[in-house]
């Protein structure tokens, strides 16, 4: 049984017309749906390759802390059995002629876990120049040592502003035995 329809050549046309036009409408709507999945993983893929730049980054800083821990270890491992930060501060003051400046030596241990102590000296060193200071400093620093100036105070005298107070802290660290 088929069914026959009698439309004027007018309706005909229009009547293809519409088909015609929303076979377009499907057509443009499939394809924008895909587009639009096609921008979406676009935003996705941008936004996961920003994420492994991080990733890589945070490797990197996460191998050069390594390094410096490896480093930091073979030190310590490397420095001497007998060796006292106390006597090296007090050997490098009378180097330096400021011996006579330091006021007091306050020496700590502090245990920082099962394997290591921190070793702090504090000092307190009276009438330094700055260029005294400086080069105290950067001896202990570049001693070839594993030492730290951890915490570092300086004020200016009142009587003779060319001369400073400090109250110097200087750390190493022990490999407990």
């Amino acid at each position: 049984m088929a069914l026959k329809i009698n439309l004027s050549q007018r309706d005909q046309r229009v009547l293809i017309g519409a088909g015609t036009f929303l076979v377009l409408i499907v057509l443009y709507l499939g394809v924008d749906s895909v587009l639009q999945g096609y921008d979406k993983l676009e935003g996705k893929i941008a936004t996961k390759r920003i994420e492994v730049e991080k990733i890589t980054h945070l490797r990197e800083q996460y191998m050069e802390a390594h390094k410096q821990l490896a480093d930091i270890k073979a030190k310590l491992d490397q420095m001497e059995k007998g060796f006292s930060l106390l006597s090296f501060i007090e050997d490098l003051a009378n180097k330096e002629n400021i011996r006579e400046n330091i006021g007091s030596v306050k020496p700590k241990k502090i245990p920082l876990n099962d394997s290591y102590d921190e070793s702090i000296v504090e000092l307190m060193i009276d009438n330094v120049s700055l260029s005294e200071l400086v080069d105290f400093i950067f001896k202990i620093e570049n001693s070839g040592h594993l030492l730290k100036v951890k915490r570092l105070r300086i004020k200016t005298r009142y009587d003779n502003r060319d001369l400073l107070n400090v109250t110097l802290q200087v750390t190493t660290y022990k490999r407990k035995t």
